[in-house]
Parts: structure tokens; sequence; C-alpha cells
């Protein structure tokens, strides 16, 4: 078959169309960071399993402008929540995605009276959850979630998606070598989803196509830094996210991720900060309580 195949295009060259073009050794180059990012993001999910962190978010959100009796322009209200949770990672079922579960356990400096046991509980049933937990995982995750625009997607790890092998071919990629970056080596890849039914969608179902960009250690396939923009007519999203050594757990963790919202004249902002890095364990003959 390869005999053939070199054959006809061959063939096609000596008719005078014009040859093949061989791949340029940046594109090369730019295909193998993409190809390293996504082992390092495969290894990555597992390595995560069962890493708990401590999340401090503030959310601010500012409402729709509202009008005087005049006809004259009124700011919206502004309100403001802190909340402080642990975050985890649990597996959906039938795929090797990844959604993390906030558990919040302080809201505005109080505690909220109704979180007990959740890891728990989780973490004694099957890691893999099922699809009637995945919903429920997700709304609770978003629950504490302020201002008029719905949105459960502020996850910091959601960016690495697009370089993860069972995804990457929905997007195209285009980037090059960071300057004055050693001895990092580090690429900035530029990236955009093309393909419809988007990962991301709209509360009535619209497509919301990523793109962004991967900040990416060229010889390691690290990802170091993330930017992520989902967008469709009625909203549009970034988050940020940089990512640091972590030696209680030995891999790389979420430092810090930024995130603004926007919706008509609506906006929400946030800021989350990660510390407190640990393993979660759960002893083999702890009782689940009633």
């Amino acid at each position: 078959m390869p005999v053939r195949t070199l054959a006809v295009i061959a063939a096609l060259a000596g008719a005078g169309l014009p040859a093949v073009q061989a791949p340029s050794t940046e594109a090369v180059a730019l295909e193998s960071v993409i190809t390293r990012a996504g082992a390092y993001v495969v290894a990555y999910r597992q390595n995560f399993i069962g890493v708990v962190a401590e999340e401090r978010y503030r959310q601010d959100s500012v409402a729709k402008t509202t009008f005087d009796t005049r006809g004259l322009a009124r700011e919206g209200d502004s309100v403001r929540r802190d909340t402080r949770a642990d975050v985890l990672l649990v597996q959906t079922p039938g795929s090797d995605q990844w959604v993390e579960f906030r558990d919040v356990f302080e809201v505005d400096g109080r505690a909220v009276r109704d979180r007990a046991d959740r890891l728990t509980k989780l973490f004694l049933q099957p890691m893999t959850v099922a699809r009637s937990q995945l919903e429920a995982i997700t709304e609770e995750s978003a629950r504490y979630n302020i201002g008029t625009i719905s949105r459960n997607f502020n996850v910091p790890m959601l960016a690495l998606t697009v370089v993860d092998p069972e995804h990457k071919g929905r997007f195209s990629f285009h980037g090059s070598p960071k300057k004055d970056n050693a001895p990092r080596d580090l690429w900035v890849i530029d990236y955009r989803e093309q393909r419809a039914r988007t990962i991301i969608r709209g509360a009535s179902g619209e497509d919301m196509p990523l793109q962004g960009h991967l900040t990416i250690e060229a010889l390691t396939g690290r990802v170091v830094a993330t930017e992520l923009v989902a967008e469709s007519d009625k909203l549009r999203g970034q988050i940020e996210v940089t990512y640091a050594d972590e030696p209680s757990i030995g891999i790389l963790a979420p430092r810090e991720m930024k995130e603004k919202y926007t919706a008509g004249s609506s906006t929400v902002t946030g800021r989350a900060t990660y510390s407190n890095f640990r393993r979660f364990q759960v002893s083999t003959d702890e009782k689940l309580k009633k």
C-alpha cells in the first residue's frame, strides 16, 4: 500500500501539479510539543486522583444597568461573595474526562452547615461516578456562584482538555517558542475549536467554541499557564490559570484562576487561589454515617 501511494504522488507531480510540500521544521516541532503535552495531560489526570486542595474564591457581580423614570441609565447593583472550599476531581462514566467537585465549607466567613462527610462519602464510593451523580456534582460545585450569569465550567483544569488526545482533533493550533525563556524552552500555542457541538454549550444548547492559548514546556510537555475563552451571542467567559510546582504532591498544581463572564451589561469576575494540597485517604474500615 505505501508503494502505490508514492507512485500516485510521483505521477501527479510529473503531470505538472504542484509538488507536495514537506512540513516546516517549526510545524514538526509544534506537533511534537502538542503530542508531549497530550501525554502529560493523560498522566496528569492519573496523578491528580485523590488530590484535594483548599480553594479561596472571591466573586464580584455587577447586575444589568437599569433606567430611572427619566430614562437615564443607573448603575446596577454590585454583589461580592467569598468562599472557601475543598476541591477535587472525579471521573466521568465511560470517559477519561474529569469533573471538579467543589465542596464549599465557608461562605462570607460563615460555616456551611450541610456539608459534613461529603468528601468521605464520595471517596468511599467508586472513583467513577454514576451518570445520575454527575449532574448533581456539577450543580453542587456551582451552588454558591453569584450573579445572573449561570455557569458551571469555572474549573482550573478545563483548558488542559484542548491537548488531550481524545479531544485535540477538534482544534486548530498555531504557536512558536516564547522569546527569552531559557532554560525552560516555553512555547505559547494558540488554539481554536473548529467542530460543531462544542465541548462547552450555552443554556439553550448553543455552541460556545473554545479559543485561547497554552504555555507549555517544550521538552516535558508540562502546561504552566492557560487561557480559555468560550463565547456565544449571549455569553462570553474567560478563564486564566497559572500553575506552579507543588512539592507536597510532586506535580504542578493550579495556583491562581482568574475569570470574567459577560452577558449583556451583566458582568461577573472571580479570582481563586489554591493551597494546602494533600492526597485524600480513607481507611478501609471507615463507616458512613446514616
